[in-house]
């Protein structure tokens, strides 16, 4: 048995695995990540630039989305919440003036965003999920693999359709297909059905904040039906037990470049 496998065992029983989608996501990225995050917990000392402000415009995006002529308040509220218990040590700013200058950049940049957004009609923002895995065909219920999370944001269309929306930072304008392919977009829908019924139809969508010389929004749109549900469902079941069997390999690629466990992965065994 993998060490990394007996870590998530006690006196022989099988301990609960809670998968949110940072877990699913850094697993079909690279499952060796996965293991320094979750299972060794090897936590980077600073939190670099990039990831706390792409959080940060992120926090304030989703708080401020549904104010309409209050936003310019709001996104102020949202920006200062966001801010204020960061600690100085543990970012890469080199004073508090260098992160004061960037929580106003990032605030400008937000409120550009908000305004290339079209009003919502929400009906549920930050909702939390803590359900178990369930073959929509079969109805076997995992009761020790257990999904759990928050979707940014539910909105309802004027024929009284729900559709997830996630909001995404991103340097580059995303490809069309990304909405169609997402495991993410896949599982938001999955839980959905699960609560309105297996034969139905899951709108989700993807709000790309793309964050280059000249920020604009990109809405990328899909939907999810039973088929997809059904393939979401083989595909989480085999990620957990990937997971729980403790099958954490290296998956080499151009996400290396940036990975925060680069120099402790490169040092150790393939």
């Amino acid at each position: 048995m993998a060490g990394s496998l007996a870590a998530l065992l006690f006196g022989g029983i099988m301990t609960t695995l809670r998968l949110s989608k940072s877990k699913i996501g850094t697993f079909t990225l690279c499952p060796q990540k996965y293991q320094y995050t979750y299972v060794d917990k090897i936590i980077p000392e600073k939190t670099p630039k990039a990831m706390l402000e792409g959080s940060a415009l992120h926090h304030v995006i989703e708080n401020t989305i549904v104010y309409g002529d209050k936003i310019a308040e709001i996104s102020r509220v949202a920006s200062d919440e966001f801010w204020k218990d960061i600690d100085l040590t543990g970012t890469e700013y080199e004073s508090p003036e260098a992160m004061k200058k960037a929580q106003d950049s990032i605030l400008k940049e937000a409120e550009t965003f908000l305004s290339q957004i079209d009003p919502l009609n929400p009906v549920d923002m930050e909702t939390y999920f803590e359900y178990p895995l369930f073959n929509p065909e079969t109805g076997e219920v995992h009761e020790n693999i257990l999904l759990r999370g928050y979707m940014d944001l539910i909105d309802c269309t004027d024929d009284g359709i729900y559709r997830v929306i996630d909001i995404k930072t991103s340097a580059r304008t995303p490809f069309d297909w990304q909405a169609e392919r997402s495991l993410e977009l896949s599982t938001y829908a999955y839980l959905l059905a699960s609560r309105f019924g297996w034969n139905s139809c899951i709108p989700v969508s993807y709000l790309y904040l793309v964050r280059t010389k000249n920020p604009k929004v990109v809405w990328l749109n899909s939907a999810r039906s039973r088929k997809d549900f059904q393939q979401t469902y083989s595909m989480l079941l085999s990620i957990s037990q990937a997971i729980l069997q403790g099958n954490f390999y290296k998956n080499i690629g151009m996400h290396c470049s940036w990975c925060q466990h680069q120099d402790i992965c490169f040092h150790s065994n393939p």
